[in-house]
């Protein structure tokens, strides 16, 4: 973990707050994006539709990457990036509950479950737009007579970018709990087995005994 070792404390704590607030800035993307799309099509939502056979998308296609970002990338995010800049100007400190052990695992889960989400918002934007446009008549129809289509690229564009940065910030905040030991089911970490290393050379009488340094008076010299 040679790259991971760079980052210390500081650092970090900088780096999540930059992907957080990118994370913050594309959910506008994806929820603003969702919303103009069902505006345009009279507030229906067009993913998954088929022009031809004149049959509309379900609305929960729409709404539901709308909630994802609201929730995760806005409300979720706008708390983390509070505590951690009022960390970084020392109004809180690493001994509130904000910052425990227990928390720092919850923050964890929270970004793998958004991940998790985000991915499938995605997924149901890129593939619902494709389902749209599939198709001589429908293809047609999307290139030249649909509104929405930039809104769903621009709420795509969001929606994927978000996704790696979120898995970025997972992967990030797992090596680091990992590193420090506290994540209970891998054991201690790396501070359990520099522990571990420690306690086998005392009981296993393997360590050197520490040298002795000769006194820098000369009468205090053993005589012999």
């Amino acid at each position: 973990m040679g790259l991971l070792d760079m980052l210390n404390e500081p650092l970090l704590l900088r780096l999540r707050i930059v992907v957080y607030s990118i994370l913050v800035f594309f959910s506008f993307f994806i929820f603003i994006g969702a919303a103009v799309m069902k505006d345009e099509f009279e507030g229906k939502c067009p993913l998954y539709s088929d022009y031809h056979a004149r049959k509309d998308g379900k609305v929960s296609s729409c709404n539901y990457p709308m909630a994802i970002a609201i929730i995760f990338q806005l409300l979720y995010l706008l708390f983390r990036i509070a505590i951690l800049l009022l960390f970084f100007m020392g109004k809180f400190n690493k001994d509130m509950f904000f910052f425990s052990d227990i928390m720092e695992l919850v923050y964890e889960v929270v970004d793998c479950i958004a991940f998790f989400f985000t991915f499938i918002g995605a997924c149901i934007l890129s593939a619902g737009t494709n389902s749209a446009c599939d198709g001589n008549v429908n293809e047609a129809y999307c290139d030249h007579l649909a509104d929405w289509l930039s809104a769903s690229r621009a709420a795509q564009a969001g929606a994927w970018i978000s996704t790696f940065a979120w898995l970025f910030i997972a992967v990030v905040g797992f090596l680091t709990l990992m590193r420090a030991g506290k994540i209970p089911c891998l054991g201690g970490g790396a501070a359990a087995s520099s522990g571990g290393a420690g306690q086998t050379a005392a009981d296993g009488g393997q360590q050197a005994p520490p040298m002795q340094t000769p006194p820098s008076n000369p009468d205090d010299m053993p005589k012999y």
